[in-house]
């Protein structure tokens, strides 16, 4: 009987333990998600401002497409999975208010082949690529920022590539010490979602950044 009460006892704190393991992930995911909305905010707000300066006839069309994005990340993603399918309209989202913004001098290729669209994702996962992407980009705008963006899904495995350029000047390279709240919050978010199921790489060169991204999906 003191045999088996010791083995009760310890699967008893072995479960127990689980149960705290996964509350303390989910409450970090809540925090990293927390930590997007704010950030994603600020630096559209900083956009927004800048068209109202020069009085532009976009600045109402970014309150809407900024309205229908902050609708999705405030209220529509605090799940734990969302389909495939939505996070494809986050994306598009994003890129058409980003659109507005950067006009002609936008060289923009978005494409994404899914064999089922209902295949589930962790939600904000991919968006910190875009928005680096977005950003490192703009840095300099004599020149035409280019960002290419190629989105695959196939036996819930999810492969996503980003490139875009950047300026001769920009001499920044995207380090763990200089790249961003995104760069780091999504390094987080792939370790409490995918563990041991994601692979993120990043290519620095004098001409652009090409970031992959591949997630185990099942």
């Amino acid at each position: 009987m003191l045999i088996f009460k010791t083995i009760k006892n310890s699967f008893e704190e072995k479960h127990q333990m689980e149960i705290l393991q996964k509350e303390k992930a989910l409450n970090e995911l809540k925090f990293l998600k927390t930590q997007i909305q704010p950030h994603f905010l600020f630096n559209t707000l900083n956009n927004l401002y800048a068209l109202t300066l020069t009085k532009s006839d976009l600045a109402p069309k970014i309150v809407l497409k900024l309205s229908e994005l902050l609708d999705f990340i405030l209220y529509q993603s605090n799940v734990s999975s969302i389909s495939i399918k939505k996070e494809i309209v986050l994306i598009q989202g994003f890129i058409d208010l980003e659109s507005l913004r950067f006009g002609d001098k936008l060289d923009l290729v978005f494409e994404h082949n899914v064999d089922d669209l209902n295949t589930r994702i962790a939600p904000l996962v991919l968006l910190p690529i875009i928005e680096n992407a977005f950003k490192h980009g703009a840095i300099g705008k004599a020149r035409t920022t280019k960002i290419h963006m190629f989105l695959s899904v196939e036996n819930n495995v999810l492969n996503f590539e980003v490139y875009n350029n950047k300026p001769k000047t920009n001499l920044i390279r995207m380090t763990p010490n200089n790249s961003g709240i995104g760069t780091r919050n999504l390094e987080r978010q792939l370790e409490l979602n995918y563990p041991n199921k994601n692979r993120l790489m990043v290519e620095d060169s004098l001409e652009g950044y090409l970031v992959k991204l591949c997630l185990e999906l099942g």
